[in-house]
């Protein structure tokens, strides 16, 4: 999977149990939550795409940009400038976006409020502002230092680095999850070495497997494959550990460890650069071709910051459907794994339906299922079960 509600996509993990489980016990709660979550989070997007288009088009971008970046100055000073600009424009973001964000946190603690906390929700909030806010500005120095040295093949450079700061965070991985969560080895003996023989039996007996605790009290269900070389884990949550029969566990960490054999943590990495290649290559273009347009001195304006951001992430939003079609062609491939290994269909259709049940999940039509989904419908994955049986 990608774990998308601890981990995100790719972060430091690349594969996990699907959250979006469709078929929730109470279908009419679960459809309206979901659709109630999109209708705010293409809100968050509009408003987002909003406020570039009219800090472009309005010139606010550019008196922005007078305000701030020093029009005759040392590179020093520019950089400078560069880190103010982009700290406006991401308090902007922060602030155009708050009102969907916070009727988002209202929907979890309304329909699912024993995966929610409020302490927890304004932490999170909190932190991603926090890296927000000083990541944003540091990328934005590295792109604008990249244009003015190599004012043709910039995007390259910066393309090429994005990819190696993702391979890093994955490389690092297990090293930067106990930031987040509490890691600790499986609490149970007896279900540690029953573990320990599954992953010997699928032909990785060096695998570890941890059980991890999200500090914000959420009691989510989910498992996770981090890292990469002997830095490569499987995560469980505590939830899982204790909560799940023994069987049902063995097929979480079967479909996990068919994700760690079958290298689908690198296949998501090319992935991502391939998108990330493309976003920087077309944002490259656009600062050439509408630039001067918007009235833009040259591709090294700051004030076309949000040109590439809007750019970017239009290339983002166009090939994610691609890339959920790869995934759950990889999630298809793990459920098939899961079920050979364990020969358990009856914990496996378990494990799916409780989780499904656990987050609130909905069904979903075939063009959503296509569009924004990582893993196949459970009605698919149910069938995978009954025909190896």
């Amino acid at each position: 999977m990608h774990v998308d509600s601890v981990f995100g996509r790719y972060g430091v993990l690349v594969s996990g149990l699907p959250l979006h489980v469709p078929e929730a016990v109470n279908e009419d709660k679960a459809t309206r939550y979901h659709r109630l979550r999109r209708r705010a989070l293409l809100s968050a997007a509009g408003l987002t795409g909003l406020l570039f288009t009219l800090m472009l088009l309005t010139g606010a971008s550019k008196t922005l940009r007078d305000f701030v970046v020093p029009p005759a100055s040392t590179d020093l000073a520019w950089l400078f400038g560069v880190v103010l600009f982009a700290l406006c424009v991401g308090l902007c973001y922060e602030v155009i976006t708050l009102p969907p964000r916070v009727y988002l946190g209202r929907l979890e603690r309304r329909y699912r409020p024993s995966m929610a906390s409020s302490d927890g929700a304004v932490q999170e909030y909190l932190e991603g502002t926090a890296v927000l806010l000083s990541v944003g500005p540091v990328g934005a120095v590295a792109m604008y230092a990249a244009i003015q040295a190599w004012p043709s093949s910039w995007w390259i450079i910066i393309g090429v680095s994005f990819s190696l700061v993702v391979m890093l965070l994955v490389k690092v991985g297990p090293i930067i999850v106990p930031w987040f969560a509490t890691v600790t080895p499986v609490v149970r003996p007896e279900l540690g070495l029953r573990l320990k023989r599954l992953a010997a039996r699928a032909g990785a007996a060096d695998i570890k497997v941890y059980q991890y605790r999200m500090g914000s009290g959420s009691r989510r269900s989910n498992a996770a494959l981090v890292g990469v070389g002997q830095n490569r884990r499987i995560l469980l949550s505590d939830t899982l550990v204790t909560d799940y029969s023994d069987e049902e566990i063995e097929i979480v960490l079967a479909h996990e460890l068919a994700h760690h054999l079958h290298a689908d943590i690198w296949k998501g990495l090319l992935i991502d650069l391939v998108m990330i290649m493309v976003g920087c290559y077309t944002a490259s273009r656009a600062l050439v071709v509408l630039g001067p347009s918007l009235g833009l001195f040259g591709p090294s304006d700051p004030a076309g910051l949000p040109l590439v951001i809007l750019t970017g992430g239009t290339i983002a939003v166009a090939m994610m459907p691609f890339a959920n079609f790869v995934s759950r062609q990889q999630e298809r491939r793990a459920d098939r794994f899961a079920l050979e290994l364990t020969r358990s269909p009856e914990a496996f259709v378990s494990v799916i339906r409780r989780i499904g049940e656990e987050h609130l999940a909905e069904r979903p039509s075939p063009w959503l299922a296509f569009l924004c989904y990582a893993h196949p419908p459970v009605h698919e994955r149910i069938a995978t079960a009954g025909n190896l049986t």
